[in-house]
């Protein structure tokens, strides 16, 4: 079974392109509130590089002070690749950047992804903390082809230890679908 599609083996993508900007985070690792927005546009160009595309990646978070030490954190995110052939290495995958947790990087991958996650943050005591999250998203080839009922679920909980101010040691274990995975990194999922 030839697992890339036809492509190549050795991937080289170059593009060009922009990002517009927008934190107003009071602390990058760790946000206990404000917003923050990220649009980025990239053309990969004929001549430059073997495959020709246009990629925009849309993502916006949101933080919410709730209660003495609990955090509500939101996160909506897309990437979408349009506009020619796009590479096996360039397609929306489900486990990146600490969405989908539970599913392992790549998964589910195709030319695009929309993805959301909600999660509660709770100091409990000292220097512990938990949390509880629920997100899904979609993987699909282009607009026309979306299949709601495909959609990926993912939820779970995890455990948080402030090894020094505002960054965090966590352990989640995320439900998913079919299984379930755990999740061990420093700094918050997002």
């Amino acid at each position: 079974v030839d697992l890339l599609c036809g492509q190549q083996k050795d991937i080289t993508a170059t593009g060009f392109g922009g990002e517009l900007l927008y934190d107003s985070r009071d602390f990058g690792l760790n946000a206990y509130k404000c917003h923050y927005l990220s649009i980025q546009q990239l053309y990969y160009a004929p001549g430059i590089t073997t495959y020709t595309f246009w990629s925009t990646d849309v993502t916006y978070r949101t933080y919410v002070p709730l209660w003495t030490k609990c955090v509500f954190a939101m996160e909506v995110h897309g990437l979408f690749n349009y506009g020619g052939t796009v590479p096996w290495t360039l397609m929306g995958m489900s486990g990146v950047d600490g969405r989908l947790r539970g599913y392992y990087r790549g998964r589910y991958r195709d030319n695009n992804i929309m993805e959301g996650q909600i999660e509660f943050r709770q100091r409990i005591k000292w220097r512990l903390g938990v949390v509880a999250w629920v997100g899904c998203a979609n993987v699909f080839s282009d607009f026309k082809t979306i299949a709601w009922h495909k959609t990926l679920p993912s939820y779970g909980l995890g455990l948080r230890w402030e090894f020094k101010p505002r960054v965090n040691i966590r352990i989640d274990y995320g439900f998913t679908r079919d299984e379930g995975g755990v999740v061990f990194n420093i700094n918050e999922a997002f």
